[in-house]
């Protein structure tokens, strides 16, 4: 099947800057949006403030307070005010403790098919649900695609199931890699047609 033909491959297509859209190869896409949370965010933040970054060049950011919101500390609160200050600085939005889990909020609330999401949560995929493109990577990534750089990946091999009625979903799933650590596994797109 080739990549114009479903989903995953049309927003690639959509958001390709570098490279060429053929399993295997690396690309580099233009993400849309990124989400952050407070056990991952303030490291994206502070590795944004780094590069020298004065606003966000996404589409829209939002930093999710949602993970370590327990305050048996001051380091806890002195993340969450750091974070809010940092977003509002950057020209991010904030999403205070008790909004909800950044995941599910941010597909509520800002999903948008057809636009791609990077975020430095792991369940940032749920967003795919929505007919987004929706990957989950590390901060450093997260904060470089926060400034408006292209996100790099290896275009996975594409599949196509076919069934007996229902309807036409996309999806991609990840599946674990070899016995080395060091391996980040792969992703394979999957379209089921009926």
């Amino acid at each position: 099947m080739a990549y114009k033909d479903h989903m995953a491959g049309q927003i690639l297509a959509a958001h390709l800057e570098e490279g060429v859209l053929e399993p295997g190869r690396e690309i580099g896409i233009r993400i849309d949006q990124t989400l952050t949370q407070d056990a991952t965010g303030t490291l994206v933040y502070l590795e944004l403030m780094s590069m020298g970054i004065r606003r966000v060049r996404t589409k829209r950011s939002v930093a999710y307070v949602d993970h370590n919101t327990l305050q048996s500390g001051f380091e806890n609160a002195d993340d969450h005010l750091f974070l809010q200050s940092a977003s509002a600085r950057h020209g991010a939005y904030f999403s205070r403790p008790g909004n909800g889990i950044c995941h599910q909020v941010h597909l509520e609330r800002f999903g948008i098919p057809g636009q791609t999401l990077l975020g430095s949560d792991s369940h940032t995929p749920t967003g795919g649900g929505l007919g987004m493109l929706a990957m989950g990577a590390g901060g450093m990534d997260v904060a470089l695609a926060m400034a408006g750089a292209p996100f790099y990946m290896m275009v996975p091999p594409s599949e196509k199931t076919q069934g007996q009625g229902g309807a036409r979903k996309d999806h991609g799933v990840r599946r674990p890699g070899s016995e080395d650590p060091e391996s980040p596994g792969t992703c394979h797109n999957h379209q089921h047609g009926g």
